[in-house]
Formats: structure tokens, sequence, C-alpha cells
């Protein structure tokens, strides 16, 4: 089974956060939402995912902007 999650960002643009399953990879695209063309593609490891959620999660905590 593939959990999915799409969210629309800027310029036209989809993101797509893709996982086979628990503890796989995650693999991140961006495309043109109207011709579905890809223009980037990425995997994440679970433990890099965790570590960019607590980054963001301190930040936000201690009232710092992220770029």
């Amino acid at each position: 089974m593939i959990n999915m999650i799409e969210m629309e960002i800027n310029n036209g643009r989809t993101m797509q956060l893709a996982q086979q399953g628990r503890d796989k990879n995650i693999t991140l695209t961006t495309y043109n939402t109207e011709s579905g063309l890809v223009d980037f593609e990425k995997e994440i490891t679970p433990g890099d995912m965790v570590m960019l959620i607590n980054y963001y999660r301190f930040q936000k905590e201690n009232g710092n902007e992220i770029f």
C-alpha cells in the first residue's frame, strides 16, 4: 500500500510525498500540476524526515524564522 500526501505549491506546481510502507524511504516529488511533468524528485530516509520535523518544531517553538 502506498501512503501519499499531495499539496499545491507556488507557480502551478504540486508537491507529493509518497511512502511504500512503514519505515520505508519517502519519495518527494514536485511537478507541474497541468502537464504532470516532474521538475524535482528526491528520496528521504525515515531518519532524515524525523530530523527535519524535529528541526522545524524546535525553530517554531523558539520563535525563529525558517528560510
